[in-house]
């Protein structure tokens, strides 16, 4: 009851200004006093726009901005409603109230009854600071340290702000005010609990359902009731992939297999793929070698392509077989990966899981093409490109190139001299000697152009045929016959008679053909055997025009020598004696 309320009342009872003076004394000597820091309860008044009024029974009303119902996510009261407040001053204007100071004394005494028991409270993640986070716990403002906000260290920011949580107060202390807390610690505790009633039931095998809760490079970790499981990218599906992402995101719900369980380390495996038919199992009746089949370019290595010719069945195109003139072509020069391309199946080996491809096999082979156009013993004109130890080569068309040997360069030169009369870019007409398709090799001779001196000299010159010819060159045991041009022969010095003095540099001799090697190029000769045969036919000779019967004895001829043209007598035949 107010003190106006009293005088009417003193008033109708007659008691006069005394009593009326007697009782406004006591109803203020009632009245509480009210003191800063206290926490008060009142009933509204008025709501106003920019303050609350509220009767806490003392000589002045108590005020509350309006805007502190806002910061405590507290709806606006209204009049007669009760409201607990702190009370931040009082003065002769008035008592000011704050029911954001009331609120943060009793998340305090909750802050601090969590620490001691160690239970965790409800927070909210405000906003990333340095080196950690700013968790709202009702008014109250903690801060988390990164390494305490989740199991996983890889856990980003976005994952977290903005989420409603559980955390354990690790630290509280209100002068200075500063409260430490941890979101990791309840999930460890929370995640202990799961794993070992996930551990106790599940097994290899089982069929599980999830939810991916993290994307990596390498796969996918997915929530499979409080226990989180590894989905490597292999995995996932038969197809090649490049990244979990191509498949799979964050929140997509999951059906695999348990592959693998570590109760010891909690780790779990899971495959979707173990799920889904194996695709190599029908390779053996759907390819087979010399099918011309269209492919995607999935993966350039080093060595190669990878194709894809349906989802999970991929073949190998070595980089061997991705052009038929380029022979150490790189395989990003010829294919792009996302290239859809025409091939031809090479091998194919199930049981490897293998599929082996060629690029060039769908087109048309250059070298066989060539060899259409250019038959052996046609000729050719190119620029030389290279030149080696064994020959050259040259340049002909669609970046095809012969090889000349050096042994096919001259006739009458050794093949390093015949090589230094040539240089790189040099125009050279050249005949065709063969065309090796399998190999990809074209051969090319330049001594082919004109016939063969060899062939030529040996049509009218062969074996015991007595020859011509000039020293070219004398050696400790052998000389060189210069029989033809371009035509040599040896002449070892076995073979002369010693008394002989025409074996010399420039001079020129006859001596006999006594050996012909053609692959070779050789022809030896003997200047003995060619005298031992002119005597021969001469002692051959002599005997028919003397009309002998016989040839004369070695006797014979030595007493002819010695007396001239001494007809020898006739040798009379030995008569058998009579028996």
């Amino acid at each position: 009851m107010n003190a106006h309320n009293e005088h009417n009342e003193a008033t109708e009872n007659g008691g006069g200004e005394d009593s009326f003076k007697q009782l406004f004394e006591q109803s203020l000597r009632e009245q509480p006093v009210i003191r800063r820091g206290e926490t008060v309860k009142g009933m509204v008044v008025h709501c106003g726009q920019e303050v609350v009024v509220i009767d806490i029974g003392a000589k002045a009303e108590g005020t509350i901005p309006l805007s502190e119902f806002a910061t405590i996510c507290a709806p606006v009261p209204a009049i007669g409603d009760e409201i607990e407040a702190q009370v931040r001053s009082v003065g002769a204007t008035g008592v000011e109230l704050s029911v954001l100071d009331a609120h943060r004394r009793s998340v305090w005494s909750v802050v601090e009854a969590a620490m001691a028991s160690g239970e965790p409270v409800d927070g909210q993640v405000l906003s990333e600071v340095k080196g950690g986070f700013k968790v709202d716990l009702g008014g109250i403002e903690a801060f988390m340290p990164r390494s305490e906000a989740d199991t996983s260290p890889r856990i980003q920011a976005a994952e977290l702000i903005g989420q409603d949580c559980k955390v354990r107060v690790i630290e509280a202390r209100r002068r200075p005010e500063n409260i430490v807390v941890s979101r990791k610690q309840v999930l460890q505790v929370e995640q202990e609990k799961q794993q070992a009633a996930f551990f106790a039931k599940a097994k290899v095998g089982d069929k599980v359902n999830g939810k991916v809760k993290r994307l990596a490079d390498f796969g996918a970790f997915v929530d499979i009731g409080g226990v989180d499981a590894l989905l490597h990218i292999s995995d996932i599906t038969w197809r090649r992939i490049r990244h979990p992402k191509e498949v799979l995101s964050v929140g997509q719900g999951v059906t695999a297999e348990i592959t693998k369980l570590a109760p010891e380390s909690g780790k779990v495996s899971i495959s979707m793929r173990a799920l889904q038919p194996d695709p190599w199992q029908q390779v053996g009746d759907t390819y087979e070698p010399g099918m011309r089949l269209t492919g995607t370019v999935r993966q350039l290595l080093d060595f190669g392509a990878v194709v894809e010719l349906e989802p999970g069945v991929e073949g190998l195109i070595h980089r061997s077989e991705m052009s038929w003139t380029k022979r150490d072509v790189k395989p990003t020069e010829v294919l792009a990966e996302g290239d859809v391309v025409d091939v031809s199946v090479l091998e194919v080996d199930p049981q490897a899981r293998r599929i082996r491809l060629s690029l060039k096999e769908v087109s048309e082979n250059p070298w066989q093409a060539w060899l259409a156009t250019h038959p052996v013993g046609s000729r050719v004109a190119g620029k030389v490109k290279t030149i080696t130890d064994f020959g050259f080569f040259v340049g002909l068309d669609d970046n095809l190139d012969g090889l000349v040997h050096v042994g096919n360069i001259a006739w009458d030169k050794d093949g390093a001299e015949a090589l230094q009369g040539y240089r790189k870019g040099q125009e050279v007409e050249c005949v065709v000697l063969g065309v090796d398709v399998e190999r990809q090799r074209i051969s090319l001779g330049v001594k082919q152009l004109s016939a063969d001196p060899m062939e030529l000299f040996l049509e009218g010159a062969k074996r015991g045929s007595v020859v011509t010819g000039k020293v070219v060159d004398v050696q400790s045991g052998y000389a060189t016959i210069e029989l033809a041009e371009g035509v040599h022969a040896r002449l070892g010095m076995r073979e002369v008679p010693r008394d002989s003095d025409e074996v010399k540099l420039g001079n020129e001799i006859q001596a006999k053909v006594v050996d012909i090697n053609p692959r070779r190029r050789q022809i030896e000769l003997s200047i003995r055997q060619m005298l031992r045969d002119e005597e021969r036919d001469a002692v051959r000779n002599y005997a028919a025009s003397t009309g002998e019967e016989k040839a004369p004895s070695a006797l014979a001829l030595e007493l002819h020598k010695l007396f001239g043209d001494q007809k020898p007598q006739k040798v009379q035949k030995a008569q058998k004696p009579k028996k």
